[in-house]
């Protein structure tokens, strides 16, 4: 997970000089800054309703601001902080408010980065500690705005669910003002599992050209296990294994058995919130187990053999739940013998179960 911050929290105490009007006029506002510690050797300003590249200087020693036409129907108050008069903190926004007749720091922003596609909402809070008490902001959106937070004492706790009832373990976040990065605390939910989903297939395959000596056609059924390559869970590795097996078109064979293991990789994309497609790339061995009279002298004996094998398929999925997800795709696979290429396409079928 991965956070963005607008803007960071200001522990600047920002004072208002009594008797001073705030609308636009000709009298100059006059404010003084707080410095936020006794280190800080310059403050720099500017008004607008969005910040520039403009701005006024002033000693940290007499923290006075001037500012010329400030209208506090649109105007906004920024404000940077400097130690060493070269390198700036980051603005600090003020808005005032005329009904209270008070300065407001604008709430500090946290954009939120879900850890997959399949997030539909995240829910935060703030505090020294957690409570049962959240606020909730869609997946789609996740911009958290956080009021009068504390960066000093102050913990910004953030869950995901992917059905808006199951929530994951709380990921808790500090902020630290010196080097103004938010880093995260070791927990539950960081432990990622190494398997993504497994997936129970069946699969019937068709002989191409010269394979069609050989074969009718080829049923079988395999185990496949995914794991995301990146924490999108986009980009997926898997490894299979399945047994398959079909009729003889030769009289000395009785069956055509085959064990296939391979390994690969695919790329899931999202059509839709429920709907995904994922092409995929395979490689790997087929152990052939045939019941076979090779040298033709009437008598059958077990004969293994193990061939080179690429798989390729286009796995269209739709996810039941947050637990199963179908998929159908074609399925061609491609293996090689000693002076020949056997081909077989067809179709498969699976149930993913989602870890």
């Amino acid at each position: 997970m991965t956070v963005k911050v607008r803007t960071v929290a200001c522990t600047a105490l920002l004072l208002l000089f009594s008797g001073i009007s705030v609308f636009a006029s000709n009298t100059p506002l006059r404010l003084l800054i707080k410095p936020v510690s006794d280190r800080v050797q310059s403050i720099r300003f500017q008004t607008g309703v969005e910040e520039t590249d403009r701005w006024a200087l002033v000693p940290a020693s007499n923290p006075l601001l001037v500012l010329e036409a400030f209208d506090s129907s649109k105007d906004r108050l920024f404000v940077q902080q400097s130690l060493d008069k070269q390198s700036w903190s980051s603005s600090y926004e003020y808005q005032y408010d005329s009904s209270t007749k008070s300065w407001k720091i604008t709430p500090l922003r946290v954009v939120i980065k879900p850890v997959s596609n399949r997030i539909q909402s995240i829910r935060f809070q703030t505090g020294a500690d957690e409570t049962d008490i959240w606020t909730e902001v869609p997946a789609s959106n996740p911009a958290l705005v956080l009021e009068e937070f504390d960066s000093n004492q102050d913990k910004l706790f953030v869950q995901q669910s992917q059905d808006n009832q199951v929530w994951s373990s709380s990921y808790e976040y500090r902020y630290s003002p010196s080097d103004k990065r938010w880093t995260v605390t070791p927990t539950e939910a960081d432990s990622s599992s190494l398997v993504e989903s497994l997936d129970l297939k069946l699969y019937n395959l068709y002989p191409l050209s010269k394979s069609s000596t050989y074969y009718s056609y080829v049923i079988g059924a395999g185990l496949k296990m995914n794991m995301a390559l990146n924490k999108q869970e986009t980009l997926l590795g898997y490894a299979e294994a399945a047994y398959s097996m079909g009729p003889s078109k030769s009289d000395w064979v009785d069956t055509m058995q085959a064990v296939n293991l391979s390994v690969g990789i695919g790329y899931r994309f999202a059509i839709t919130d429920k709907l995904q497609m994922t092409p995929e790339l395979g490689y790997g061995v087929v152990v052939h187990l045939l019941n076979a009279d090779f040298d033709q002298d009437g008598t059958k004996t077990f004969e293994p053999f193990v061939d080179q094998q690429i798989r390729l398929s286009l796995n269209l999925g739709y996810e039941l739940n947050d637990s199963y997800t179908l998929l159908i795709a074609p399925l061609g696979v491609v293996f090689f013998e000693k002076n020949t290429i056997g081909t077989l396409l067809g179709i498969q079928t699976s149930l993913r179960f989602n870890f």
